[in-house]
């Protein structure tokens, strides 16, 4: 029997009661998708024993993996899908609060599973945001008016030859239909139409409010550990305080969940 448990007041929830490394039945993916429809981040524990093929075959339960190179991240050799996430340790401080990927043409969602390989003892968590919740907080006037708008999101120094991509500043989730924030301070560069003065003021207001603990979960990783996500409704970001090269898989599915 799948338990769950939740984390916070508005983020996050822990799911037990699964054996991961087999298939799962069909209202077993149902209850997944369901807790992660109401949570946006669940974690699991004790998968010790996951290697990349049987991450790769839990995620695909869930949507089609994305194969496209990336530019930083390659692939675990012989897996396509399943990308090494490595940060060799610099402590600069960068604000990469990000989603990921809002660099791409957005048509359906996707879903990040990303799974401890070579962590430190402590430190280098990974914070996650509740953008529907921070939608939510806003006053009604600001939702209305941010519902009109579309951003444009880019790729920068990352991949400079890729052209921008346009999304709704709003997004509406294919499965709650609640309704989220969808600008990064990694990858969004302007508001469609406003001039760039008003594009950049508007845009640092809604970076911050990512930032407020109350819409926030703080994963602090251990061996074994898996992290899954939806990207339609939350940001990450990884806490640079101790230098170690840190080591992830990840894998991102385009999500194919129906509503109920």
């Amino acid at each position: 029997m799948i338990e769950k448990l939740q984390l916070t007041g508005n983020i996050g929830a822990e799911i037990r009661g699964l054996d991961l490394l087999e298939p799962m039945t069909g209202a077993e993916v149902d209850e997944v998708a369901k807790a992660l429809s109401e949570h946006k981040v669940l974690a699991f524990r004790g998968l010790d024993r996951m290697g990349p093929k049987e991450h790769l075959a839990f995620a695909v339960q869930f949507g089609a993996p994305e194969i496209d190179e990336h530019p930083n991240h390659p692939d675990v050799d012989g897996v396509p899908g399943v990308k090494v996430i490595r940060h060799e340790g610099d402590l600069s401080r960068v604000d990469s609060w990000h989603t990921d990927g809002s660099t791409r043409e957005f048509t359906p969602s996707y879903i990040s599973t990303l799974r401890a390989v070579d962590i430190p003892p402590f430190g280098r968590d990974t914070v996650f945001a509740n953008m529907e919740a921070v939608f939510d907080s806003l006053h009604p006037g600001m939702q209305s008016f941010l519902e009109g708008l579309t951003a444009m999101h880019s790729w920068g120094h990352q991949r400079p030859e890729a052209p921008p991509v346009e999304h709704p500043v709003v997004l509406v989730h294919p499965i709650s239909g609640r309704k989220s924030l969808y600008v990064n301070k990694y990858y969004t560069r302007s508001i469609v139409g406003l001039p760039i003065n008003q594009s950049e003021e508007l845009l640092n207001f809604l970076f911050l409010q990512s930032h407020w603990a109350e819409f926030q979960l703080r994963v602090r990783w251990e061996p074994g550990m898996m992290v899954m996500w939806d990207n339609t409704n939350t940001q990450h970001y990884l806490v640079m305080d101790v230098v170690y090269p840190r080591v992830m898989h990840r894998v991102m599915t385009t999500s194919a969940l129906k509503p109920a």
